[in-house]
């Protein structure tokens, strides 16, 4: 991965963050909160990645963007917000990538099972994960699990719709870029 891609990569995953730290705390309705909406991005992005570069490489992509988006999170944030997002994002995107590249090994030429599933999953455990962080002990109990519910559902949607987004950067420019078609 040239240094070009990686400083791109992570400035765009810096803004998913920020912008997803920032709207996740105003809530759409009593189940879902804005920053559901954005940050299912990151998990495409990552998985466009894995894709083609190494899981070193994605994996250091993830930690630059998660140090670009320290401090404009703490300062547009709540505090809880921020250190929930920052230690959620780097747990599971470590997740995400792992996952996928073992997915990728395992089922080949089944592209989709390794975006759908690695997303699927590594969301879950970042739903669960930054709500119980950012919320435990402020909203009662039973208001942060809608919010899991809500913006797991939203996420699990947003999974299966970016599908053709993941076939069309990861697998179709792929194919052209090395020569396939």
């Amino acid at each position: 991965m040239t240094n070009k891609t990686k400083t791109i990569s992570s400035l765009i995953f810096a803004f998913l963050i920020i912008i997803a730290n920032y709207t996740v705390q105003f809530q759409i309705n009593e189940w879902l909160t804005y920053g559901a909406i954005l940050f299912p991005f990151t998990f495409l992005l990552t998985d466009i990645l894995s894709e083609k570069y190494s899981k070193e490489d994605v994996l250091s992509v993830v930690k630059m963007g998660i140090v670009v988006a320290i401090i404009p999170t703490i300062l547009i944030s709540d505090w809880r917000i921020a250190f929930a997002s920052i230690v959620t994002f780097y747990v599971i995107q470590q997740l995400d990538v792992k996952l996928f590249h073992y997915l990728m090994s395992k089922f080949q030429k089944q592209w989709w099972i390794r975006n759908n599933v690695s997303t699927m999953v590594s969301s879950f455990f970042d739903t669960v994960l930054f709500f119980t962080l950012a919320f435990a002990f402020i909203l009662p109990f039973d208001v942060i699990v809608k919010l899991i519910i809500g913006d797991y559902l939203i996420k699990l949607v947003l999974a299966l719709l970016d599908t053709p987004l993941f076939y069309l950067f990861a697998i179709r420019l792929k194919e052209y870029s090395f020569g396939k078609k």
